[in-house]
Order: C-alpha cells, then structure tokens, then sequence
C-alpha cells in the first residue's frame, strides 16, 4: 500500500458550498421582478438610523427588502453546514449583544461552516459569520471590531441604501450570476451592499461606528489594526491578482489598516481588554475541523501565511495549548505544497509538533513517515506506535501494523 493511500481521506468542501438552496431561485425571481419595477421615489431621500424594535412599514421598499431577506434567512436555518454547537453560537451571540446594545432583541446570529474571512449582517437583523473568519481571529476585541462593523451596516440601513440603488441597474443579477451559491446567499442576505456605488463610503461609516462602539465598550483599540495586518499579509500572500468580486467595492485592505492603526492612535496608552483567554475557550473545540477545511481549500501560500500567523500569535501569548496543532497544519500545508525546500520544513515542522501534548494523532503518522525516509527504522516505528495509541480506531490500522512489521523485518 502506497503512502498516499494510507492517508486519511481528503475532506470534501463544506457542504453549504455545494448547497443550493431551493428558495434561491424564489429569490432570484424575486429580485428580477424587483429589477423590472420602475425605481421608487424614495430613491435620494435620507435615511434614518433605525430604532430598536422598529420594523418597515408595509407596502414600503424597505417591507419588500426585508421580505427577500426573511426568505433568505430560512434557508440559511435549515443549510446543512450552519454550525449548531450552543456554546459556541451562545459566545459568539453574546459578544454580538455586547456590540449591538439596545439593538440585542433584534439580532439573530448564524454560524456558517465556510473557511474563508466573511460576515455580514442583514437589514432585517440576521448575522452571519463565518467559520473562516473565527479562525483568523485571536481574541474577543477582534470579534468585537468585525461584528461592530456589520452592526452598523444594519444600524444605518445599508442595505436598504443599496437596494434602492441597485434596483435601477443590472449589477444584483449580474453579481449574483457569478458568485457560488451559498456565497450569493450571503451576499444577498447582507443587504447587496457590495453592488452599491457608494459602498466604499458605506464601508468606511462602519468602520468608524464599529471601531468607536467597541473602544466605548472598553475593547483593545489595537484590535482593527491587528485584523486589518493579519489580513494584509494574506492578501499579500496569495497569487491571485484581483480581488474577489464580491468584496472589490470594499476598501482596500491596506487602506483600512492605515485608518484602523491611525483611530488607535487616539487612543494610544488607554488600557483595552483583549478577551484573549475567553475567545481561545471558545474556538479550541473547533481548531481542528477549521484548519482541516483551511487546508481543503488548496490555497497553500495563503494557508500557511494564515496558520503560521495564528502559531506565531500563540507563541508570543505564551499559549501552549494549541502549538502542536498549529504545527501540524502549517507542517501539510508545506508538504502539500512542495515547492522547493518545503518537505524539509514540514518534516521539521513536524518534529516541533510532537514535542507538543496537543499535537493531533495524525502528527505522529506524518512524523513516522518522514522518519522513514530518513532511514531511521526505529525512530519511525515508534512514532508509527504512538500514532496508533492515540489513533485505535484509524481505518488504517492494518496498513500501518503492516508497514511496522516491515521495518522490524528490513536489514
């Protein structure tokens, strides 16, 4: 049995990537009907931030962008990759309350099994995060910036400002054509603001709301520059030369870190919680599924930007719970890659990992290989043994009793 046989299977993509849901199209059609109404009247008329509890009038633009919403919104209850777990929806739904305030009743919160940076909040009060995006972040500041971001999206009616807009032209089914399904479904549920012409002028007002909201709530003021680098180096990372078509009307990413690095400045010496230790609690169940589905996604360069990041992060904390997982994930990252000198770095990677109590089962496996190709016998049944302990159940037990047999045997 070849190597690459007895590696675990690969992961399929989330499920909701490939889901369609069935009331999409109902929305589809709904929004072409839209298209083909004449733009109403209301087009240019300021719009007011909205109040706790308040609901659109009937008959209004706004009841027709809410009902699309609330169409949306069933489905996302009902995708088979919403992440249910109550301790994790109740953190994340907490932390959203602290940022929302009096808006709290209002708010529903969904978490989507999806391994890419996005949330989005809706007019009508959904929220959606993704689990891409709780990955990336390290601490509850930063939560609080990203989700004070969407609130305010939602407090100043967005996406009511962009569907007035976007009903006079083509771009709604024209962006909505191009992207995946579960991806439309977001961007649908997140008011469209991404096909408005003045969405980067939206963008930057949430930004400013959500930055001065959770510095008022006594947040870290550092936290936007910290997400806004993360990200950049990221960006910068990937080999892709233009943005994502959904988020191009944004702000540029380093744009946003200027302006974030700049605000903290103001606040330079003010001491702000950076709910590290709650947040780490919170997402650590959940660290080895999300690097797994990071990996599935087979951007290695920007993979091993992320994870070498969040290892980097955890060592300056002094948090050693998570070590030996982020060094296994950055240790495949560079084996599936294989450029250059990318094996030796895994296999070193992975001698880290080991030293390491919580390096995942699979940490051994990937060690007892590499040993193998180094011709050290011994070294390599250990850890194929240590795999095994931590792994009794692995489907491929036999194979690995086999190979094991082989090694004791060899000249």
């Amino acid at each position: 049995m070849s190597r690459a046989a007895l590696r675990p299977p690969r992961r399929s993509a989330p499920a909701l990537l490939r889901f369609v849901p069935p009331r999409l199209a109902c929305l589809r059609l709904a929004l072409a009907c839209a298209l083909a109404a004449p733009a109403l009247a209301c087009a240019a008329a300021p719009v007011e931030p909205i109040r706790p509890g308040e609901r659109p009038a009937a008959g209004s633009t706004e009841a027709e962008l809410w009902y699309g919403m609330e169409q949306a919104e069933r489905d996302i209850k009902t995708a088979p990759a919403l992440v249910r777990d109550p301790a994790l929806n109740a953190y994340v739904h907490g932390v959203a309350c602290k940022v929302a305030g009096e808006h709290c009743a209002d708010l529903r919160v969904y978490i989507v099994d999806v391994p890419v940076f996005n949330a989005s909040m809706a007019p009508n009060g959904a929220m959606l995060v993704f689990t891409g995006a709780l990955l990336r972040m390290q601490d509850e500041s930063e939560l609080a910036l990203v989700l004070g971001h969407e609130f305010a999206h939602y407090r100043q009616r967005h996406g009511l400002q962009g569907w007035t807009k976007a009903k006079s032209t083509t771009a709604v089914m024209a962006s909505i054509a191009i992207i995946p399904s579960v991806v439309a479904l977001a961007a649908s549920l997140g008011g469209l603001a991404s096909v408005s012409k003045f969405s980067r002028d939206m963008e930057r007002e949430a930004d400013r709301i959500g930055f001065d909201r959770v510095v008022g709530l006594g947040y870290d003021p550092q936290a936007g520059a910290q997400v806004w680098g993360r990200m950049l180096r990221e960006e910068k990372s990937s080999k892709r030369s233009k943005p994502w078509p959904v988020f191009a009307s944004h702000p540029n990413t380093a744009e946003r870190l200027e302006d974030t690095a700049a605000a903290a400045k103001a606040h330079a010496g003010a001491p702000g919680d950076v709910g590290r230790a709650p947040y780490q609690a919170a997402m650590r169940p959940w660290l080895d599924r999300w690097l797994a589905a990071e990996l599935s996604r087979r951007t290695y360069d920007t993979s091993i930007q992320v994870i070498a990041d969040l290892r980097e992060e955890a060592q300056r904390a002094g948090d050693q719970g998570n070590q030996g997982l982020y060094g296994y994930y950055l240790a495949e990252a560079y084996r599936r890659r294989g450029k250059n000198d990318d094996r030796q770095r895994s296999a070193q990677l992975l001698s880290e990992a080991v030293a390491h109590a919580d390096a995942p089962p699979a940490a051994w496996r990937e060690q007892a290989y590499a040993l193998r190709e180094r011709k050290d016998a011994a070294a390599a049944i250990d850890a194929f043994r240590r795999y095994l302990a931590a792994a009794p159940d692995a489907e491929e037990r036999p194979f690995i009793e086999k190979t094991i047999a082989e090694l004791e045997t060899a000249p």
